[in-house]
């Protein structure tokens, strides 16, 4: 079941951006980028359970970005790379700084239950919030130039955005693993949820290579 919900995440996630990216063009794009990072570090703080292992939320919406910024180098190439990169940065410093001084402010009588309930869940959490934002940007500014890279040797869809899947998905999988878990799990544990994360990630990724063909066909220039 948890990986039907998945599948449907990914799916609504691939035709929101098409249409999106048909819509608003290269400003949709970015937007799209942005708000969707800081869905997936909400997400993130919840998990479910795949083979036994806790894999936490947002991995369908996030991949979404990756491939947003491959449509962006697709029909744009190296123009644009460090502008996203540094709009991502800004954001969720941006973003993480607000979410930790809300909790630190003094809570009123009125509603305490949710108050509380409120700085539990951004404290006791943050480190989800900060690993998805940290491996993500990281993944991203490596795949750019991996990508631009294997596009300027071959111009192949298919080829460009498979192989900088593999190193995409591997890098996010570590870091994010790595920050969540790495203190108070087992090295089974960790080394299970980055096989099972990458895994999954690398799928979604794959599939996501006929969303760019798609919006690489759109007559309509970014």
């Amino acid at each position: 079941m948890n990986l039907l919900f998945l599948l449907i995440e990914v799916i609504l996630s691939y035709i929101i951006l098409l249409f999106v990216c048909k819509k608003y063009k290269e400003e949709g794009i970015y937007i799209w980028i942005i708000v969707i990072l800081l869905i997936s570090s909400i997400m993130s703080i919840k998990s479910i359970e795949i083979n036994n292992v806790n894999i936490a939320l947002g991995i369908g919406v996030s991949s979404s970005i990756y491939i947003a910024n491959n449509i962006l180098i697709q029909k744009k190439g190296t123009e644009h790379m460090k502008k996203i990169t540094t709009i991502m940065l800004i954001i969720s410093f941006i973003f993480i700084c607000l979410l930790i001084l809300s909790s630190g402010l003094q809570i009123s009588d009125y509603n305490n239950i949710s108050n509380l309930m409120y700085n539990n869940v951004i404290f006791s959490n943050i480190k989800f919030i900060i690993a998805n934002v940290i491996s993500i940007i990281t993944a991203i500014y490596i795949n750019n130039f991996l990508y631009y890279e294997l596009r300027k040797v071959k111009n192949k869809i298919w080829i460009s955005n498979i192989f900088s899947s593999l190193i995409f998905a591997f890098v996010e999988s570590i870091i994010f693993v790595l920050i969540t878990k790495f203190i108070n799990g087992s090295l089974y544990v960790v080394m299970m949820t980055i096989v099972i994360r990458y895994i999954l990630r690398l799928i979604i990724l794959i599939i996501g290579t006929d969303v760019i063909y798609i919006a690489n066909n759109f007559r309509e220039r970014l």
